[in-house]
């Protein structure tokens, strides 16, 4: 899945570059695009929680009035966990980042592991 997601002045570091923090957001924001049709990411049954983020910065962003592009997909798939692989594109659609998020599928009451759902798995197959 592809996501467009538009910089801001505030993402600029006083090189003038997208700081790293912002690339954060940035997959914040598209992991909601891409798992936003989940029942959110808490319903009454579970809820998805950030085990680990990894970033590799290949280039630096500049500002643009172009939004970034962040190509997503599920991967890895386990009894209670998924992985989400991204690319960050610059204005010329060459890779700025590339990055992974693993979440954890978790019970919305405890915050224990809990086993996805074969429903779950389902639909986070169709973002793969």
């Amino acid at each position: 899945m592809r996501i467009e997601i538009q910089r801001r002045f505030s993402d600029l570091d006083p090189l003038g570059h997208v700081n790293n923090v912002a690339y954060h957001d940035y997959l914040q924001e598209a992991r909601m695009g891409l798992i936003s049709d989940l029942d959110a990411v808490v319903n009454d049954d579970y809820a998805m929680v950030v085990v680990s983020q990894e970033i590799r910065h290949v280039k630096p962003l500049g500002y643009s009035r172009k939004p970034v592009v962040i190509e997503a997909r599920v991967t890895d798939m386990a009894r209670t966990s998924y992985t989400i692989v991204y690319r960050i594109l610059d204005d010329d659609g060459e890779t700025a980042a590339e990055a992974t998020t693993l979440l954890a599928v978790v019970d919305a009451e405890s915050g224990r592991p809990t086993r996805m759902s074969e429903a779950l798995r389902e639909r986070l197959s169709a973002a793969s």
